[in-house]
């Protein structure tokens, strides 16, 4: 949750007005009908262009760690597959609903962004990091091969001996080499606990695992928070997916293909 960045989010209203035109269909005029923006029928599919260029610089390397943590005899994704789910996390997390609905404020993302590393460097909060929107909680868990509900199960990590600490949760989760290769291992983690719970891995399943630590199915569907947060990743799934098959597609991706539209039916 952005707990932290409400009242940023109120005070950006007042600095970055909305037009009329970016406002779907007049609805959202006021903050508190900004609150029912979760359930807006059209997300955005809005990609920042920073993450782009992050989430393309780093296609390699994304792919790397997909051959590295997935378990396709698990999973039934290539390395590839694995991939794009990593992509579609960083693009989901970067803009949250929000910022679908007052475009306005989208510059300030960033600088509320910074004010939770900051604040977790300071004041020893919890807050969310992106770019892969880790909890520096859960990123303690990883360091220590802790997985919810399962115990502790060993996952290599590639990152320096003296920054498995963790103090060092924080910086980790927002280095974009760091944060990407523990996005990669929280979704492995998601992996081992699907299958102790023996509940099929799908796409939709790691994202739940990322964003509320849920992989059962019941669970998944019970909660309205979580299945907007699904339903918002579909917009962004097939940028993610093109990535892989032909990099001329998104270089610079600002807007998820027309194909996503058709997912939402």
């Amino acid at each position: 949750m952005r707990v932290l960045s409400f009242w940023l989010m109120v005070i950006a209203l007042l600095l970055f007005p909305v037009q009329k035109q970016s406002t779907p269909s007049n609805l959202l005029t006021t903050i508190s009908s900004a609150m029912a923006a979760p359930y807006l029928d059209r997300p955005s599919g809005y990609i920042r262009p920073s993450i782009a260029q992050i989430v393309y610089a780093q296609r390699q390397n994304i792919l790397q760690l997909a051959h590295r943590h997935n378990h396709p005899q698990i999973t039934q994704f290539d390395d590839s597959e694995f991939a794009a789910i990593m992509i579609t996390v960083l693009y989901t997390e970067e803009l949250g609903w929000l910022e679908d609905a007052f475009p306005s404020i989208r510059p300030i993302t960033p600088y509320y962004q910074d004010a939770q590393v900051k604040s977790n460097q300071w004041f020893g909060t919890n807050f969310s990091v992106w770019p892969a929107n880790l909890r520096p909680s859960v990123v303690d868990e990883i360091l220590a091969h802790e997985v919810p509900g399962v115990g502790h199960v060993t996952i290599r990590l590639s990152i320096p001996t003296q920054l498995l600490a963790p103090h060092y949760a924080n910086i980790l989760a927002s280095q974009n080499n760091y944060a990407i290769e523990l996005l990669a291992v929280n979704l492995e983690r998601g992996i081992i606990r699907a299958n102790a719970e023996s509940v099929p891995v799908t796409w939709q399943t790691l994202l739940a695992w990322h964003n509320a630590g849920l992989v059962n199915p019941t669970q998944i569907a019970a909660n309205k928070s979580l299945q907007h947060y699904l339903y918002r990743a579909t917009y962004y799934r097939s940028s993610a997916i093109a990535l892989y098959r032909d990099d001329m597609l998104c270089v610079m991706p600002i807007r998820a293909t027309n194909a996503a539209e058709l997912l939402k039916h």
